[in-house]
C-alpha cells in the first residue's frame, strides 16, 4: 500500500484501488501516475486487471494538472487493464472533469458511479474483486 495525504493506492490480486484527497496540482499528478505505474509493473504485468477508483474525497485538478493527467496517463497505464470504476458520488462537475481527463483512452471500459458498493458490483461481474494475493507486500 501507498500512501500521502492526497491518495491511497492498495493493490488486490487483480483489482487496484486508489482513493484520492484533496486538490491536486501537477506535481501531485506526476507522483500518483508514477505510483500508480510502479505498482502496475511490478503486480499486474501481463495480466488483466481493473482499478476503483474513490474520488469523493477528491477536489479536482488545477487546469495544467488536467492537461498533465491526460497527457501522461496513456503512457502510465497498461494495456492489459480492462476496466475502470471511478466513484464520484454526486457530483457532475467531477463526472465531467473526469469525462474530460479519461475520453481520449479506449483500450479500458469505464463507468462512473455514486457509490463505492455500485462500482464494486460492477467490477465483480468482470472478475474484479478486493482479494489479497499472499506475495503482495501488507
Amino acid at each position: 500500500m501507498i500512501e500521502t495525504q492526497f491518495y491511497k493506492i492498495i493493490p488486490y490480486s487483480n483489482l487496484l484501488h486508489i482513493e484520492t484527497f484533496f486538490s491536486w496540482d501537477e506535481t501531485i499528478v506526476r507522483r500518483i501516475l508514477a505510483d500508480v505505474a510502479e505498482t502496475v509493473q511490478k503486480l499486474y504485468h501481463g495480466k488483466q486487471w481493473g482499478i476503483l477508483s474513490d474520488r469523493v474525497g477528491w477536489e479536482l485538478n488545477t487546469p495544467g494538472a488536467e492537461k498533465l493527467f491526460s497527457q501522461i496517463a496513456a503512457n502510465a497505464l497498461n494495456e492489459t487493464l480492462t476496466h475502470i470504476a471511478i466513484v464520484i458520488g454526486k457530483s457532475e462537475v467531477k463526472k465531467w472533469q473526469l469525462k474530460t481527463m479519461t475520453q481520449r483512452y479506449h483500450n479500458y471500459e469505464t463507468n462512473f458511479f455514486e457509490t463505492t458498493d455500485e462500482a464494486e458490483q460492477w467490477l465483480a461481474s468482470y472478475g474484479y474483486r478486493k482479494i489479497r494475493d499472499n506475495s503482495f507486500a501488507q
